[in-house]
């Protein structure tokens, strides 16, 4: 029961360190994606008060989710293709020279049939989505590759780890033993700061996994934009197709289109809907964008001189 729970212990310990990093890092994303928006509109609130500092964590948090739930489905391709690697480490393994090969050392991932089915899945339900457009395919295929490489070098720490756990579960024990000889507490010694080697490997691993959906993001700018469109829309920060209320004098300097009624035009106020809201619900200004012959302008409205209208579609 005691060797049991000791082991445990220890599987909980390393599992723990993987999955703390993985969470900072999920949360340095979304943070970075929030400034990185910020950054791809040209603007920066003003006047941000207490409260708009707990609307800035929610949409860390939702931007956080939205990557999470991307690189899922990522990562269900990537781990999908693990077989694939290691078919090509095989083949590249028999041309290495003898005292460099890996040989059967290289173990064959196990993939299970919820993984693949999972991905069979995703495969159909974006099919019309990979189609769309080459550089998303091109995403997809870059990105689930890269993770399939990463994975499967994580697999094969986390298989080291395993094996180390299994054959030396007593490692501190016998270092902390005063009638273990020098000898034997030595090669404890080497073993356990083998142990913590792999594992320091493995949380690097993980980190690198964490990124990599994020990093060819910015060599294919459109996916990086859409990613981004797409977290601030979801958010309520960014609306595509707002009727806008805005009065005078913001009013009378937007070029486009407008229209009122005779109620709103006793209170100096008219309607647009050929403008979308790039930013809203933090500081006290709303950012919005309107095109006028191919050329996008943006003009920053005080909150009390605009109402943002959005509709939705429901289901009844």
């Amino acid at each position: 029961m005691d060797d049991l729970t000791t082991r445990f212990l220890n599987q909980f310990s390393q599992w723990h360190d993987v999955v703390l990093t993985a969470i900072k890092a999920i949360i340095a994303i979304g943070i970075l994606c929030l400034v990185a928006y910020l950054l791809t509109i040209g603007y920066i609130p003003s006047e941000i008060s207490v409260g708009d500092t707990l609307i800035f964590l929610l949409i860390f948090v939702a931007c956080s989710i939205v990557y999470t739930g991307l690189s899922i489905v990522l990562f269900i391709f990537g781990i999908s293709l693990m077989p694939v690697v290691y078919m090509i480490f095989s083949t590249i393994d028999k041309y290495l020279p003898p005292h460099i090969r890996i040989g059967k050392k290289l173990p064959f991932p196990k993939i299970s049939i919820l993984t693949l089915a999972a991905s069979i899945y995703f495969v159909y339900m974006i099919r019309g989505l990979l189609l769309l457009d080459w550089k998303i395919g091109l995403y997809v295929a870059i990105t689930a590759s890269f993770i399939s490489l990463f994975y499967y070098a994580f697999y094969l720490n986390r298989q080291k780890i395993k094996e180390f756990s299994n054959k030396f579960d007593n490692l501190k024990e016998i270092i902390d033993d005063p009638y273990a000889s020098e000898n034997l507490k030595t090669f404890a010694k080497a073993k356990l700061k083998r142990l913590e080697l792999h594992i320091k490997d493995s949380i690097q691993i993980a980190f690198f996994l964490i990124l990599i959906p994020l990093v060819p993001m910015f060599f294919i700018g459109d996916i990086g934009k859409v990613f981004l469109d797409y977290t601030m829309q979801k958010t309520g920060v960014r609306i595509e197709k707002p009727t806008l209320y805005i009065k005078v004098p913001y009013a009378n300097l937007m070029d486009v289109s407008k229209t009122s009624t005779q109620e709103l035009r006793e209170q100096q106020t008219f309607i647009f809907k050929d403008a979308k809201v790039l930013f809203q619900g933090i500081g006290k200004n709303t950012l919005v964008s309107y095109k006028v012959k191919n050329i996008e302008k943006q003009i920053v409205i005080p909150n009390e001189y605009i109402i943002v209208e959005r509709t939705r579609k429901v289901d009844e």
